[in-house]
Order: C-alpha cells, then sequence, then structure tokens
C-alpha cells in the first residue's frame, strides 16, 4: 500500500496534528507514506515518523499548482490520495479526472462547512464550494469526523449518508503521552491559590476567544481566575485590544503557538472552549487526556458527541453570563481526572486507524 495525505502546510491546528497522527501510524506499520504539502512549515514536521516521506509543490503561483499535484501523483503512483477540506478536496477530484491517474482519492471534512461558507468573503475559494454537490460524488470515499457533520454534509453535497463513513479523529496518540509528561515552566502555574483556565487555538473569528474574555470580564468581579490563551492568528491585535478595553491585561497571557498544548493544558485548572463551530474539536480530546475539567460551548459539531453529560460541562454557543457561571462553577466541581483520561482513550490512535485502514483497504481493493 502508497499512501499520500495532502494538505497546505504543517502548521498549527488540529487537521495537521491529525494527519500526522495518521501518516506515523501507517509509516509504523511498513506503509509506504508520503505527506504531501504545497508549501513549508516547520511547527510539526519533527514530530513526524521518519519513514514518512515530505513531498512540495514545485510552485504555489496560481498557474502552476494543477500540474504541481499532477505531476506528483503521475510520479508517485500514489494507490490512494487522502485530502481535507472543501477546496482541497475539490483539488484533488479535479486533479485526478484530468490527469487520469489511477490513485483513489479519500475526501474528508473536519470543519463545519455551511457556516464556514456563509463567513467566507466572495472569493474565487468561496465560489469553489459551489461545486461541492457535482464533484464530491468523485470520489472514491467521503470521511467526516463527526456524526453531526457527516449529516451536515448529506445535506450540503446532495450524497446520501451510507456513502459517508464518520471516522473521529485519532487525537490519543503516543506523542501526546510524550508530550504529557514534560513539565511547563510558568509562573503561574507555580501559585496554587488563583486558579489558571486555559484555551488553545488559533485567533480566529471561530473560536470567538471575545466570548472567553468577556466571561473572564465578569468572573473577575466576583472571583480571582487567570487565563492562558494558546494560539496564534490573525486576531491577536484585536484580541490584545479587547483585553485592554476590558481593564483584564493583568489577568490574561497570550502566550502564542507552542508545539505541545497538552503539556500546558495538564497543568491548568480548567480547560474552556468557547468556539462558535467545530468540525470535531480534537483539543477537546487532548483536555480529557491531560485529566483537566472541561467547560465547552455546545457548537456544532463535535463537543457534544465527546463530552455528552458525563465528561464536561457545556454552555449555549455566544452567552457570556453562561459561560462565566459555569467556569466557576466547573472550578468548584472538577470532574474525576481518571473518567477524563478512560474517555480521552475511546479516541485513541490505534481505535480510530483501524477504521481507516479498514476503508483504505476497501477503497484501494475495489
Amino acid at each position: 500500500m502508497k499512501i499520500g495525505f495532502f494538505y497546505r502546510e504543517l502548521d498549527q491546528g488540529g487537521i495537521q496534528r491529525m494527519i500526522i497522527d495518521c501518516a506515523n501510524y501507517f509509516a509504523s506499520k511498513g506503509v509506504d507514506v508520503s505527506v504531501v504539502l504545497m508549501k513549508p512549515s516547520e511547527d510539526y514536521h519533527e514530530l513526524l515518523h521518519k519513514a514518512v516521506k515530505i513531498l512540495y509543490f514545485e510552485s504555489i503561483k496560481q498557474i502552476d499548482l494543477y500540474r504541481s499535484l499532477s505531476n506528483i501523483l503521475k510520479r508517485e503512483k500514489f494507490d490512494l490520495l487522502y485530502s481535507a477540506t472543501p477546496a482541497l478536496n475539490i483539488f484533488s477530484i479535479v486533479t485526478k479526472l484530468l490527469s487520469r491517474t489511477t490513485t483513489k482519492i479519500v475526501i474528508s471534512e473536519h470543519n463545519n462547512t455551511l457556516v464556514f461558507f456563509k463567513n467566507m468573503k466572495l472569493t474565487l475559494s468561496k465560489l469553489t464550494y459551489l461545486s461541492i454537490p457535482v464533484l464530491y460524488r468523485f470520489a472514491d470515499a467521503i470521511v467526516a469526523v463527526s456524526g453531526g457533520l457527516g449529516k451536515s454534509l448529506e445535506k450540503i453535497a446532495l450524497i446520501p449518508t451510507r456513502k459517508i463513513d464518520v471516522i473521529h479523529n485519532p487525537a490519543y496518540s503516543p506523542i501526546l503521552e510524550e508530550q504529557l509528561k514534560m513539565v511547563v515552566d510558568h509562573e503561574w502555574f507555580k501559585d496554587a491559590a488563583i486558579p489558571v483556565i486555559i484555551t488553545v487555538g488559533r485567533l480566529t473569528e471561530a473560536k470567538n476567544h471575545k466570548l472567553l474574555l468577556n466571561a473572564m470580564a465578569l468572573l473577575l468581579k466576583r472571583k480571582q481566575v487567570r487565563l492562558i490563551i494558546i494560539g496564534e492568528g490573525h486576531l491577536r491585535s484585536d484580541l490584545t485590544a479587547h483585553i485592554d478595553q476590558l481593564n483584564i491585561s493583568e489577568f490574561v497571557r497570550l502566550e502564542g503557538f507552542k508545539q505541545n498544548p497538552v503539556s500546558w493544558i495538564s497543568q491548568a485548572d480548567l480547560f474552556v472552549l468557547s468556539s462558535d463551530y467545530e468540525g470535531f474539536g480534537i483539543v477537546l480530546v487532548e483536555a480529557l487526556a491531560a485529566g483537566t475539567t472541561i467547560v465547552s460551548t455546545n457548537c456544532d459539531y463535535g463537543p457534544e458527541e465527546i463530552l455528552g453529560d458525563q465528561f464536561g460541562y457545556l454552555v449555549p454557543v455566544g452567552d457570556a453570563i453562561a459561560l462565566a457561571n459555569k467556569i466557576e462553577f466547573a472550578l468548584e466541581h472538577p470532574i474525576s481526572k481518571d473518567l477524563l483520561v478512560a474517555r480521552a482513550k475511546d479516541f485513541s490512535v490505534e481505535s480510530i486507524m483501524t477504521k481507516y485502514n479498514k476503508l483504505f483497504t476497501d477503497v484501494i481493493n475495489k
């Protein structure tokens, strides 16, 4: 079996970590694995198994994109190429059809495509989403990373649910277990008197960090707490201004991107996800693995599937008062660490990749 995993770059993000876990699993089993990237990024490269090959596009100029991927498919002769996100899924399908290669194409959805589409500016990328109902049916298999996302995709792509495989992200991995052993040297973790809340995610609109900051401002009126935000993105300056406007800069730290976020989560008192929407929420599994109690918005899709009513606390999307109240409650009522870790292992690489292995084998043998 010869497999390629195709994405833009291995920078920060849940999709990138998922691709690394998948590639490493297959490489450890002796499969010929390559990660095909449009451009270099060093954020996660060192986490890849030594047997995984990294292949780059010859050029990322618009006019050269098709030729770059087509040449890779013709040269490498993959049995199967796995892609993620609508734009790259469509690109993979079109490239295969035009280049007439025999590579099977497995596409995957990791985000709430409908909300993502509505929030996008009118660009060529947005227009490509309109071709989903036409082109997705040419894929050899379609994967959705949560049940809710699968049902949404059925409506968007006009494809029956039976043709969509729901496979959760493999989040509990050997890499994660190693990172859990790392100790983060941060002054706030040394002061047990004041609880530390942490969140991890790109500084983008979807993660709605402003909601969490507003909740922090409300909570600080009645309780001393501190907030660490892990992640980087284009909203950093906006969030910094919002922190100053709320007059809570003394209690909030923007720590930037970290390759080992679970090491930080494990030392915090509470993990909070304030997203407006998700596709799965791989960071929730990381928080479970750390044994850290979780408060999350009950957004589409992922949090309810992962946490249910036993493994974390859910609040309505966009409600700062409810979030502040639930954070205070959760700090006073932490959930058993053993229970949380056991739930995280439901999303282990071994158990999830067994499903991917079967899917890939079935698709190749068709």
